[in-house]
C-alpha cells in the first residue's frame, strides 16, 4: 500500500512539474504576443499622427482654394467693370474659380477618406488597448496559476517524501517482523527440543524410579533371606 502511495505521489509530482513548465511557456507566449501588440499599437499611433498631419495639409489646401475662389470672384467683378478690355481676364478668372472649386471638392473627398481612416485608427487603438489589458490580465492569471501549481508541487513533494519515509518505515517494520518470526520459530524449536528433553527426563526418571523400586525390593529380599539364614 505504501509503495502504491509513493508511486502515485511521484506521478502527481511529475504532473505538477509539467504544469509548471506549461504555465511558464504560456506566460512567455503571452509576453511575446504582448510585444507584438505593443508594436502594432505604436504603428497605429504613428498612422494616426500621419493622418492628422495630412488633415492639416488638406485644411490648408482647402483654405487656399477658398481664397483662390474669392480672388477669382473679385477678378471677375473687376473684369466686368473693365468691359471689352477685361474679357480675357474674366475667362482666366473663371478658370481659376473652376480649379478652386475642383480643389475644394477633392479636399472634401480626401477629408472624408481621412475621417474614415481616423475612425478606423481610433477603433484599432481602442482594440489594442483592450487587447493589452486582456494580456495583462492573462499574465496575472497565469502567474497566479503558476503560484498555485508551485504550492501544489511543494505539497506533493512533501507528501512524496512522507510516503518514502512510510515505505522505508514499513520495510524496516517488515524486517523487524521477519526477525520476530524467526525468533519465534527459534523459540518453538527450542521449546520443542525442551519438550523432547523433558519427555526424555521423565522417561529416565520413571526408569530410575523403577530401578529404585526394584533395588528396594532386592534389598528387602536380601534382608529377609539374611534373617532366615
Amino acid at each position: 500500500k505504501a509503495k502504491e502511495v509513493a508511486e502515485r505521489s511521484q506521478q502527481s509530482f511529475d504532473i505538477s512539474a509539467a504544469g509548471q513548465e506549461s504555465t511558464r511557456s504560456t506566460i512567455e507566449g503571452i509576453q511575446r504576443f504582448g510585444t507584438h501588440m505593443n508594436s502594432i499599437s505604436d504603428n497605429i499611433l504613428k498612422l494616426s499622427e500621419r493622418s492628422r498631419l495630412i488633415g492639416e495639409i488638406i485644411a490648408a489646401v482647402n483654405d487656399i482654394a477658398e481664397q483662390s475662389n474669392l480672388l477669382a470672384v473679385n477678378a471677375s467683378i473687376e473684369a466686368a467693370r473693365a468691359g471689352e478690355q477685361g474679357k480675357g481676364f474674366a475667362v482666366v478668372a473663371q478658370e481659376i474659380r473652376n480649379l478652386a472649386e475642383q480643389s475644394k471638392q477633392s479636399t472634401s473627398q480626401v477629408r472624408l477618406i481621412l475621417q474614415d481612416i481616423q475612425n478606423f485608427v481610433n477603433s484599432a487603438v481602442l482594440s489594442t488597448e483592450q487587447a493589452s489589458k486582456a494580456l495583462e490580465d492573462g499574465i496575472k492569471t497565469a502567474n497566479q496559476a503558476g503560484e498555485v501549481i508551485t504550492e501544489l508541487a511543494k505539497s506533493i513533494e512533501l507528501a512524496f517524501d512522507a510516503s518514502l519515509q512510510i515505505t522505508s518505515s514499513n520495510q524496516q517494520q517488515q524486517i523487524g517482523m521477519d526477525q520476530i518470526a524467526t525468533a519465534m520459530e527459534n523459540i518453538r524449536t527450542v521449546s520443542a527440543h525442551n519438550a523432547d528433553s523433558t519427555k526424555e527426563v521423565e522417561i529416565s526418571t520413571n526408569e530410575l524410579l523403577g530401578l529404585g523400586d526394584n533395588l528396594s525390593g532386592q534389598i528387602k529380599k536380601f534382608k529377609i533371606d539374611g534373617r532366615n539364614g
